[in-house]
């Protein structure tokens, strides 16, 4: 015979005297008797089981919170790891941004370099144009010169030489002209 069929036996036959009501017992101690009859055998048959699920609660408990604390770790990790990459975000940031202003002075010195060497060649370049049309309008106001020369002496010669001067000229020209040949 198991306990709890001794148990369960034992009150069975403690009961019925207590349940009466009579033989001058008190009735609040067989509802006590009972009550804790009650309690023992449910604490006997609960027992097992309860443990069972408090020791299986209990290792889920401390398997979750384990967990949680290997998250904490891992994550206070990649926080650790975030903030070191923040801070040399902000180290490569400063570097960036001297480079770069050290790029554009750079850039800038070779764009005026560049700049002044244009200007100078823009300048030869216009300096030899001028002197290029200089010769040319000189050219032209020689020739200019010279036509009017011719001009002007035609129509002073004109003026001033009269008909019997025109075949004196003409005769000291033939005569010159028979010479040479």
């Amino acid at each position: 015979m198991t306990n709890a069929n001794q148990l369960h036996s034992l009150a069975l036959s403690i009961s019925p005297l207590f349940l009466a009501g009579g033989g001058g017992v008190h009735p609040g101690i067989s509802k006590a008797v009972n009550l804790a009859l009650f309690l023992g055998v449910l604490y006997y048959l609960v027992r097992k089981p309860s443990r069972e699920f408090f020791a299986n609660r209990f290792a889920l408990v401390r398997a979750t919170l384990e967990h949680a604390a290997r998250e904490k770790e891992s994550a206070t990790a990649k926080m650790a790891e975030l903030e070191s990459r923040l801070n040399r975000v902000d180290v490569e940031l400063k570097s960036i941004k001297l480079q770069t202003e050290a790029e554009a002075a750079a850039e800038r010195a070779r764009i005026e370099a560049e700049t002044k060497q244009d200007i100078e060649k823009i300048k030869l370049n216009a300096k030899r144009e001028i002197e290029s049309a200089k010769q040319v309008a000189m050219t032209d106001l020689r020739e200019f010169a010279a036509n009017k020369a011719v001009d002007l002496a035609e129509q002073l010669i004109r003026r001033e030489i009269k008909p019997e001067d025109d075949a004196k000229l003409l005769r000291r020209m033939a005569d010159a002209m028979a010479k040479v040949n």
